[in-house]
């Protein structure tokens, strides 16, 4: 029978320091300025310590670096005030092998509680971070795997979008040198580098309109003079209405000096030759395959030249319409501003001629000579004001009625025009115009002079109170239109009214200081939509002010 264990007595101080020597962390006994007072023996087999004086009363911050020194400063100031931290970091041994270690520094109190001593333990976690390092590792290259997997999968993605946006712009765009060049990319592509052009009939010959993009230049200076239609592989295409090959010595007689095998596919709109699409190889014979890539690249072109053809005369016919409906949306407005001018504008000098009419009489029937003189000198200004009125409204209506004949028109002379006429319209006025760009812009001659005779008149009137008139005229153009702006130094206007000022008989300033009828500015509004333009007008009291139009430029 066993007997039963008997109790433990307490741990001696030898058992004691027994099991912390046993121990692999490195414990130490460390004063309050953090110098070592004592190291259990595993710790300094851990440190690599073989005699203890040599760390005996050395600051143990002095066993770290950088980043880690603060971090024992920081648990050795906690442990002071009587808190327990705990972190990691890296150090070197005394005989200079780098470790990690996770440290944890406590205080260590007298009876009363008061911090007499720290204790600070290091525990070499050396192997563990090597495996946190190489988990790292281990997930950092299957990021690069996956990141490599990315880009492949990227580029075959690329790889199948610009097939689809070559499908897309054959079947969607109306421009004929984009369809060709699609067409002539997916030949090259798909042909081994064949070479190709797009030509368009015009006579007996087809001339070039596009060359793919891999075309020697000496290919390119030699077709530019055209192919004429009389050519045998032309002609075999033109008759069978679609695609023709030759190779061979045959091939190399009818290029022009670069390919054996070539390749003609003919279009028709209607009856008559409209385009050919061409391609060549140095290679002397076409193989069934590219013949059949050829074949269907060709197909697809034709439709989308027949797509082209029918959106380019819808689109004709659209913009005829909109023409159209914009001419009859300005006439309406029109209409409604010659109807309120005859119950409104016209009115107020009808008005004026009754009253005072009346008032003459009345001065007439009491023997009042002077006020009947005065009376009819006021009738015949309403008279003169009213004859104004009906000249700018019959000016706007012609205006209007006038038919374009467009051509491109030189601005200069214009100018030189507008500012004659102002010269005779103000004598005393002294008048400087600048031109900053002598350009031609397309319209109506006859029209768009009216339009700068009325700009320039205007900012000649609107600045007489200046000693000189200082006009420039600036002309800037986009891809699809000319901007022309006249600027004076006049007397302004506020930008808030801007919009009224190309209205039928609006004004912003009073009949006494700047005598008119207000007709000009609309009448240039009227040329400018009738020429698919826009008009624009910006001042500021006192500092003058900006008329603009633009004028669309034709359609190639």
């Amino acid at each position: 029978m066993i007997p039963p264990p008997t109790p433990d007595p307490s741990l001696d101080v030898t058992e004691l320091q027994a099991i912390i020597d046993s121990s692999a962390d490195c414990i130490k006994v460390l004063d309050l300025d953090a110098r070592v007072l004592s190291m259990n023996a595993g710790g300094m087999q851990t440190m690599e310590i073989t005699d203890f004086s040599v760390c005996q009363g050395l600051l143990w911050p002095t066993f770290w670096e950088g980043e880690a020194y603060a971090q024992v400063e920081q648990a050795l100031d906690a442990a002071r005030a009587g808190q327990t931290t705990t972190f990691e970091g890296p150090a070197r041994t005394f005989a200079g092998t780098p470790k990690w270690w996770e440290v944890r520094v406590s205080p260590l109190r007298a009876a009363d509680g008061t911090v007499t001593r720290l204790l600070a333990s290091s525990r070499d976690i050396t192997a563990r971070k090597q495996a946190e390092q190489q988990l790292k590792a281990a997930q950092h290259q299957l990021r690069t795997h996956a990141q490599v997997l990315e880009v492949r999968v990227e580029q075959r993605e690329r790889a199948l979008e610009a097939f689809v946006r070559f499908t897309t712009q054959v079947a969607s765009s109306t421009d004929l040198n984009d369809i060709a060049t699609a067409a002539s990319d997916i030949v090259r592509d798909a042909v081994g580098g064949a070479i190709s052009g797009f030509y368009l009939v015009r006579g007996d010959m087809a001339y070039p309109v596009m060359f793919s993009s891999n075309t020697p230049p000496e290919v390119m200076a030699a077709r530019r003079a055209g192919i004429a239609l009389s050519s045998p592989l032309v002609a075999d295409a033109l008759s069978q209405r679609g695609t023709s090959f030759v190779g061979s010595e045959d091939g190399r007689r009818q290029s022009v000096g670069y390919a054996s095998a070539l390749s003609v596919t003919a279009y028709h709109q209607g009856e008559q030759p409209y385009a050919l699409f061409a391609a060549g190889t140095p290679r002397p014979e076409w193989t069934a395959q590219e013949r059949e890539v050829i074949e269907s690249v060709g197909r697809g072109l034709g439709l989308a030249l027949e797509r082209a053809a029918q959106t380019r005369e819808l689109t004709a016919q659209r913009d005829a319409l909109k023409a159209r409906t914009q001419e009859l949306l300005l006439a309406n407005e029109e209409l409604d501003a010659f109807m309120y001018s005859a119950s409104h504008d016209l009115r107020t000098p009808v008005r004026h001629v009754m009253s005072f009419a009346d008032m003459a009489r009345s001065a007439l029937v009491n023997n009042q000579p002077d006020r009947v003189s005065r009376n009819l000198d006021i009738i015949q200004q309403g008279a003169a004001r009213m004859n104004g009125l009906i000249d700018g409204m019959l000016l706007l209506s012609r205006a209007g009625r006038q038919d374009l004949h467009s051509r491109m028109v030189a601005l200069e002379p214009l100018i030189l025009q507008a500012q004659q006429d102002a010269q005779l319209e103000f004598p005393e006025q002294v008048i400087d115009v600048q031109l900053r760009a002598a350009v031609s812009v397309w319209g109506d001659a006859r029209l768009l002079q009216q339009v700068m005779t009325n700009l320039i008149s205007n900012a000649v009137k609107y600045s007489t109170t200046r000693d000189v008139s200082d006009i420039v005229v600036q002309v800037s153009e986009t891809g699809t239109e000319w901007t022309i702006t006249v600027q004076d130094n006049g007397v302004g206007f506020d930008p808030e009214y801007g919009g009224k000022l190309f209205g039928i008989f609006q004004r912003l300033h009073s009949q006494a200081a700047f005598p008119g009828v207000g007709v000009g500015l609309a009448t240039v509004r009227r040329i400018v939509l009738k020429h698919g333009g826009r008009v624009f007008a910006d001042g500021v009291v006192g500092q003058g002010a900006t008329f603009g139009v633009t004028l669309p430029k034709p359609a190639s």
